[in-house]
């Protein structure tokens, strides 16, 4: 394991990562958590390159240094650090990177203002490895992932304030279905036999109608709006 400034960067083999090894930058402070991480993620897949650090800021360090990173996961609860308002410096960072929230808290006012900041999903530390490992592999392929708990609360507060503009075509209801199911882009547009270019030019329409910024807000608003009124997805 080779020591960074504080920052920790280790292959998961003894050699070096191949370029299409995935890279992935865990910033957490506790080294048990971090450990857990790697296990995991040596499971997932032969290669993997991670990117270790203590706090957002070394995190921040190490991202500019690391174009090539394909994921990062972020703790919410630092000793000096809030991990919330760090959210939109790591998307800002590294836009087309995904980040997920690794926490042991979930309090859903808090969850939801990190989905709102970008986030692309909350994974519970009390996950199994199974369940984390599954989550790491949704995200990283472009998809959302929720805790089922979390989904369902925030679903239901959402339901409670349903966005005003929902019409739309038949075509963007089954978008909106599998969206909120967490699909990425690509599955989406294998099980409606369309192009993935379709999906995401009608995801665009489908945010303005529902008064969203990101995929995220969407599948949470999605899953409201199919709950509410499921036979709407089935109109012509």
């Amino acid at each position: 394991m080779q020591s960074m400034k504080g920052q920790r960067v280790s292959d998961m083999t003894s050699k070096s990562p191949s370029a299409g090894s995935p890279v992935v930058l865990i910033v957490d402070d506790h080294p048990l958590i971090r450990s857990a991480l790697r296990e995991a993620l040596s499971v997932m897949a032969e290669r993997v390159e991670l990117l270790e650090a203590a706090n957002p800021e070394e995190g921040l360090g190490l991202l500019g240094q690391r174009a090539d990173t394909d994921l990062i996961v972020l703790d919410l609860n630092f000793s000096q650090h809030d991990g919330l308002k760090f959210i939109e410096r790591f998307r800002a960072a590294a836009p087309a990177v995904p980040l997920v929230i690794y926490t042991m808290h979930e309090d859903a006012p808090t969850l939801r203002q990190a989905l709102a900041r970008g986030a692309a999903g909350v994974i519970p530390k009390t996950h199994s490895q199974k369940l984390l490992q599954k989550a790491i592999e949704l995200v990283m392929e472009g998809g959302i992932y929720l805790p089922p708990g979390l989904a369902r609360q925030l679903a239901d507060s959402e339901a409670a304030q349903p966005p005003a503009r929902t019409e739309m075509s038949r075509q963007q209801w089954k978008i909106l279905e599998l969206l909120a199911e967490g699909s990425p882009n690509k599955e989406i547009a294998r099980k409606l036999g369309i192009a993935s270019s379709t999906v995401k030019n009608q995801l665009t329409a489908i945010f303005e109608r529902l008064g969203v910024s990101n995929r995220t807000q969407a599948a949470i608003a999605a899953r409201a709006l199919v709950r509410s009124a499921p036979e709407k997805a089935g109109r012509p």
